[in-house]
């Protein structure tokens, strides 16, 4: 911890969140208000709804940046998985040296994704070793796959079927909400802003795991369906996803597919002190949203 820089437990110097209307960024501007920790959201869409905390920061250069950092206590930084994202992460980092935070918190991927050589693991690893290189607090959260990411085939799901691109190979399905909270206790100097952490849930499973789980949970049958790579990849472009992006998501769903895996780790509970949350545990909480809808 920097020596200028105490444990923020309640009212004082805000923390900046880039992000902050996205899945991550939101559960972190929550997570940090219920501490009593006062949040400056940096958004780069007008269309966002602000409140006279915000900063609307369009064009998300390095002097506009410190402009919104400028008075905070730390930040959570994250980049948008467009072409230039290397471009805005650096100019966040160098922002967030100019602005001369205490504390710095980066949402990464998981590091044997850069290990490996995929593309998005070299795109964080970059990223990653630019801003530990700087005279700051930092650290990286490397999560694994998101639960929520399972939200939008609710309905699918509900339907029976849950399709599945990755075949047998697992993933350590993590909540968000907890990975806003390695971030809370991070930002607010609960344990020492540095490292790099790979965040999991308890349990690597399978997308058959999941369809069981989910058959448990609605009482009837969830089958996972073959989909394939290339069917996902045909699925992704045809929503108009730009190319790159595809590329790089497909890239870690084969990796994944081809038996690649992170191990669950304990750093939630390290970082928290709170266990991590089960993939079973979200899915009853979320229930509703599998439910099938009622037939008049």
């Amino acid at each position: 911890m920097s020596e200028n820089h105490q444990q923020s437990g309640g009212q004082g110097r805000p923390i900046a969140v880039l992000g902050a209307s996205g899945q991550v960024g939101s559960a972190v501007v929550s997570a940090l208000l219920a501490r009593g920790v006062p949040v400056r959201r940096v958004l780069r869409s007008a269309a966002t709804p602000t409140t006279d905390n915000d900063v609307l920061v369009t064009d998300w250069s390095e002097t506009s940046l410190t402009q919104a950092f400028d008075g905070c206590e730390g930040a959570f930084l994250m980049v948008p998985l467009i072409e230039e994202a290397d471009a805005l992460g650096l100019a966040s980092h160098i922002a967030a040296d100019n602005a001369g935070l205490g504390r710095v918190v980066r949402l990464s991927v998981l590091r044997q994704l850069a290990k490996d050589g995929l593309a998005l693991g070299r795109l964080h690893r970059a990223l990653d070793d630019d801003l530990h290189a700087r005279n700051l607090d930092t650290a990286s959260l490397c999560p694994d796959s998101f639960m929520q990411n399972l939200l939008p085939l609710a309905s699918t799901i509900a339907a029976g079927r849950l399709p599945n691109a990755t075949g047998a190979g697992r993933m350590a399905f993590v909540d968000v909400a907890d990975i806003a909270a390695c971030a809370t206790a991070l930002l607010c100097g609960d344990t020492p802003c540095s490292g790099h952490h790979d965040l999991t849930g308890p349990q690597a499973l399978s997308m058959p795991d999941v369809a069981a789980l989910c058959t448990g949970l609605l009482g009837q049958p969830v089958v996972a369906t073959e989909q394939g790579v290339d069917a996902l990849r045909e699925q992704y472009l045809g929503y108009g996803m730009p190319s790159f992006l595809v590329n790089m998501l497909c890239e870690v769903t084969q990796w994944t597919r081809d038996g690649n895996q992170q191990s669950p780790t304990d750093a939630i509970k390290t970082l928290t002190g709170s266990p991590a949350r089960t993939l079973a545990d979200w899915l009853e909480a979320n229930r509703a949203a599998f439910t099938p809808a009622m037939k008049s």
